[in-house]
C-alpha cells in the first residue's frame, strides 16, 4: 500500500486559509434565538458574513455535529461540535483566544455557543450567520464529504489510505490493519501536513467526533477524496468480529 508523505512543519496551527426555504415556525424560533444573543455575537446578513470571511487570518467555526457538517460546509470551516468535548479541542485547535471567529450553529444553539465562547475567553468572535448553514446553502457553494459504514469499507478490495486520528495509546490497544496512526493532536499542534494524493482517504476516530473535526481540517488543507467511516473504530471492530 503505498503511504501518504507526511511532513512536519512546526509547531502551531496554521490553516489556510439550495434550499428553497425554512419552515415557517423553524424561522419563528430562529429569529427569538437570534433576538437574543445582543452583542456577545453580533448576528450576520450573508453579505456581512462574505465580507468577514475574506478578511486575511478569519476562520469558520462551524459547532454542528459532525454528522450534519459532513452532509455540507462552507468551504475551509472548521468542525468542532459543540455537543461533545468541544472545549478540549477548541482549546488545541485555537489557542490563541484573540482569533477572528465566524461562527456558523444550530439554530437551536446559537445563543449558547456564543456565550460559552465568551466565557472561555474568545474575544475576536465576529459574529453568526443569520439563518446558520441554511443561509449560505440557499446561495452559495458548500462542500460535502462521504460517510460510510464499517461494512461497505471493509467490503472494499481496494481500501485507499487509512487515517486513524486516534490517540497513540488507542492505536496501541487496536487497530485495523493498514491504519497510518495520525493523532487529532499532532493535526493541531505540530501542524503535520498531509501530501494531498488523488487516492482516496478514509478517516476514522473511536466513534466519529474527532473524524470529523480531521476531515474539516484536511478538506480546508485542499483534499478533495476523503471520506468519514461512521462509528469509527468501534463500528469496525464489531464488524470485524461478526465476521470471523
Amino acid at each position: 500500500m503505498r503511504r501518504i508523505l507526511i511532513a512536519s512543519v512546526g509547531a502551531g496551527f496554521i490553516m489556510f486559509g439550495n434550499l428553497a426555504c425554512v419552515h415557517a415556525e423553524l424561522t419563528v424560533r430562529h429569529t427569538v434565538i437570534i433576538d437574543s444573543i445582543g452583542s456577545t455575537a453580533p448576528i450576520l446578513s450573508l453579505k456581512q458574513f462574505k465580507k468577514l470571511r475574506s478578511q486575511a487570518k478569519v476562520m469558520v467555526l462551524d459547532t454542528r455535529s459532525g454528522d450534519d457538517f459532513l452532509k455540507g460546509f462552507i468551504p475551509n470551516s472548521i468542525n468542532i461540535g459543540f455537543k461533545g468535548p468541544f472545549d478540549k479541542f477548541l482549546l488545541q485547535i485555537f489557542p490563541d483566544k484573540t482569533q477572528k471567529l465566524l461562527l456558523i450553529a444550530d439554530l437551536g444553539d446559537a445563543m449558547s455557543v456564543s456565550e460559552h465562547l465568551s466565557k472561555l475567553g474568545y474575544t475576536n468572535v465576529m459574529g453568526v450567520l443569520d439563518g446558520g448553514i441554511w443561509s449560505w446553502q440557499g446561495n452559495e457553494k458548500t462542500v460535502n464529504v462521504s460517510n460510510i459504514t464499517a461494512r461497505k469499507f471493509l467490503e472494499k478490495s481496494n481500501q485507499g489510505h487509512i487515517v486513524d486520528v486516534r490517540t497513540n495509546k488507542e492505536f496501541a490497544g487496536g487497530h485495523i490493519d493498514n491504519a497510518m496512526n495520525i493523532p487529532l493532536t499532532d493535526f493541531v499542534n505540530f501542524d503535520i501536513v498531509l501530501k494531498a494524493v488523488d487516492d482516496q482517504v478514509y478517516v476514522h476516530c473511536q466513534s466519529g467526533y474527532r473524524s470529523a473535526i480531521a476531515i474539516s481540517i484536511l478538506s480546508a488543507k485542499g483534499f478533495k477524496n476523503i471520506c468519514n467511516i461512521q462509528g469509527g473504530y468501534r463500528a469496525l471492530q464489531e464488524e470485524i468480529k461478526e465476521n470471523q
